[in-house]
């Protein structure tokens, strides 16, 4: 059916792989299902086209709707192009090509003539040699040409399953002509693209009718179960929950144990699975795990110089410091600086910034041309560890230059060219950062290691730091004596007696309880006090912490939305951008949920310019320390209101005044990491809102479910 658009219907601004409804006048005689002839057409679908200067070529169905009567349902459409001048420059000034405007196509056809669609096809790289046309202008136009022309009914085809235009994109890339074949023939294949699980793929293959007991659906399933356990926090699983995890999941009655036992043994024997121990693991995080077990072996096993004359650089330390040391804490600055791998662990107040001064005050009067190189997970922990110690210190992501990509795939790290490396907040290091980090530095190098093992483990899989420490073979420190003398003293008791589990917590102007038994009622309450707190302490210095994103009204994204509209309400004139259901605004305070680039998952900063064209929307936000990014609409996603966060995201961070919501009703959640990992984010005062038996539930549940990891036994057996 040969036609030409003429206007959207639903809805009012389409956006990539929506689903649309527009009227079309056909160019020729098209009958419905009545036999009239027609001359508008109702069309529905994914990725209609709506380009003015072009005929469509539309292949699909008539069908009859209750509601809005007789529809054409497009299933495929072709544009119809002449190879003139006209045709070629109208094609391309049409609309469908991002960055493409009428003065950049007649440039295109004046270099390359009518061959300009092959060369988009198959040398986009070309369109370089075009004035204006830059690396990211580029990928732009490649990205949507694809989308216009042959990656276009992909689009339309995975689209209702919740696939974004930019994944099917990317499986169109690596499947070019034969993706549509793949999808239907070997659907789970789609588990290849990053954000696009098993049960996606499972509801797409079931929708063509795929065998339920095929080897391809049983096997993504068991792999499937791994990774959803890796998004937990494992890196693998024991035998038996596993396969009954896989079992659950694949939800097949004739699919026995012994059947997915059969097809996991064919997995290890394939190199996709593999066993260790009486574990499960997928082979990239095997991997990751026993080679990092191997290189902390390699630094234990490492000749230092180390340094000497202790006794009386620490004397030293303790008058240029104007403190006495602790005998632990003298310990510890003794153990680092004469040890290649060292640890030292302590919650808050236990000396730990005034062991790194002396730490780098000693090594650097022995090695004055020694490099030293301080660094932490998030840019927060960096700032405070520089400000603590008076030396430079950057993320790690930083120090490696670690750069994320729209998947979350980091680069090879760079070799960090130091003698001595501080880390901070190793509590936070997952796996593959704790690799990249030991892999970065060189044998004979001394690293020291530093955080709180009570807080809550990585966001990422693994829990590097205590097992690090219960390998028995690393060098450990262990700091548990609170010194008071500091604002803020009763955090850090508190926090050693939830540590301990002893429930009798003193409370004061730095450390209060506010009942609130009612959620609603916590939640007016929890906005209240972040207010008052803003003012006193200012917006970047408060933290709103919570167990929940969703959940009820003290979950973050619902205080998010409450404490936007208060903070920065909406003003005429005032830009905003809509992407889903989310609403973003100029001066919003956003945080990032997954790495990207230069931007670490967790970081915070402020939207500082949003503008809007036939491109879509872009928005820029100011992450601090010249780190400024654009984000386009598809990677919108990526972002979240500020203004209150789970505890887990709160890793790293250190606030001088944090609110935090506990409540019975938040029990699944409620342990003794995460009520102490949230009260030791506050320097100067915390505040906790909710039920007190809430929180004792917390202190006193230690039978959280330990992470699965055998890095411990491997440091040990390596």
């Amino acid at each position: 059916m040969l036609c030409e658009f003429q206007r959207v219907i639903y809805p009012p601004v389409p956006s990539p792989g929506s689903y649309m409804v527009a009227l079309y006048h056909p160019c020729e005689q098209v009958k419905d299902l009545a036999g009239n002839i027609l001359t508008q057409i109702k069309a529905v679908g994914y990725c209609l086209p709506t380009a003015e200067n072009l005929r469509f070529n539309m292949q699909g169905r008539w069908k009859t709707n209750s509601k809005f009567g007789v529809q054409f349902e497009v299933e495929s459409y072709d544009e119809v192009l002449v190879p003139t001048k006209e045709g070629v420059i109208g094609y391309l000034a049409s609309g469908q090509i991002k960055g493409i405007g009428q003065k950049t196509a007649e440039k295109i056809y004046d270099l390359f003539g009518v061959k300009a669609l092959d060369i988009l096809d198959s040398e986009p790289e070309k369109l370089l040699q075009i004035k204006g046309i830059t690396e990211k202008k580029l990928q732009k136009i490649r990205e949507s040409y694809l989308m216009n022309r042959g990656a276009r009914d992909i689009i339309a085809f995975l689209a209702p399953h919740g696939i974004t235009p930019r994944q099917a994109l990317k499986f169109y890339e690596e499947y070019a002509e034969h993706t549509m074949d793949t999808v239907k023939n070997h659907p789970y294949r789609l588990c290849e693209l990053s954000g696009v699980g098993f049960l996606t793929a499972d509801k797409i293959a079931a929708s063509m009718g795929f065998d339920q007991l095929s080897t391809e659906r049983v096997d993504e399933g068991l792999l499937y179960t791994l990774t959803e356990a890796e998004g937990c926090g494992h890196l693998c699983m024991e035998k038996h929950a596993f396969l009954k995890a896989a079992l659950k999941l694949l939800d097949t009655p004739d699919l026995t144990a012994q059947m997915a036992a059969n097809r996991a043994a064919r997995l290890v024997e394939s190199g996709q699975l593999t066993t260790y121990d009486q574990y499960v693991y997928r082979t990239k995080t095997v991997h990751a795990e026993s080679h990092l077990a191997r290189r902390i072996q390699q630094f234990l096993k490492a000749k230092i110089t180390g340094c000497t004359n202790l006794e009386t650089e620490l004397n030293g330390a303790e008058k240029s410091l104007n403190l006495r040391f602790a005998p632990e804490q003298w310990q510890a600055v003794k153990m680092a600086l004469t040890q290649g791998l060292s640890v030292i662990t302590g919650g808050p107040r236990t000396g730990k910034t005034m062991i790194q001064r002396a730490i780098l005050d000693i090594y650097h009067r022995q090695n004055p041309n020694a490099t030293i190189c301080c660094c932490a997970p998030t840019g927060r922990a960096a700032r405070r560890m520089e400000q603590a110690t008076g030396h430079p210190a950057s993320t790690i992501h930083k120090a490696l230059n670690l750069v994320a990509d729209e998947d979350g795939n980091f680069n090879d790290p760079e070799l960090l060219d130091a003698d001595l490396v501080l880390v901070d907040e190793v509590s936070m290091l997952d796996i593959y950062l704790a690799g990249y980090l030991l892999d970065a530095i060189s044998l004979g190098a001394q690293v020291v290691l530093i955080g709180d093992s009570d807080q809550l483990p990585s966001v990422g899989p693994g829990a590097v730091l205590s097992e690090i420490i219960a390998s028995g073979k690393v060098p450990v420190a262990r700091l548990d004596k609170v010194f008071r003398q500091q604002a803020g003293s009763r955090i850090a008791v508190n926090a050693k007696a939830i540590r301990q589990g002893v429930r009798n917590l003193e409370f004061g102007e730095d450390f209060q309880f506010v009942d609130s038994s009612d959620i609603e009622t916590s939640a007016d309450k929890v906005v209240e006090l972040y207010l008052q707190e803003v003012k006193k302490f200012g917006l970047d210095n408060v933290a709103l912490l919570t167990p929940y994103r969703k959940k009820t009204a003290t979950g973050a994204n619902a205080l998010n939305l409450r404490l936007r509209d208060i903070i920065n309400p909406p003003a005429s004139g005032k830009p905003e951008a809509t992407h889903g259901k989310r609403v973003f605004r100029l001066g919003d305070r956003v945080m990032q949920m997954k790495n990207l680039g230069e931007v670490n998952n967790g970081d915070v900063g402020y939207i500082t310019d949003i503008f809007c064209d036939t491109e879509g929307i872009t928005i820029r936000v100011n992450f601090g320390d010249g780190r400024e990014v654009e984000y386009d609409t598809d990677q919108l996603s990526m972002l979240d209101l500020g203004y209150a966060s789970t505890v887990h995201k709160s890793q790293g961070s250190e606030y001088q005044s944090v609110i935090v919501n506990l409540q019975k009703t938040h029990y699944i959640m409620l342990t003794r990491p995460l009520a102490y990992t949230a009260i030791t984010r506050g320097k100067s005062r915390v505040i906790m809102v909710g039920e007190k038996r809430a929180l004792y539930m917390a202190i006193s549940r230690t039978d959280t479910e330990k992470r699965g990891t055998c890095l411990a036994k491997r440091i040990k057996n390596s």
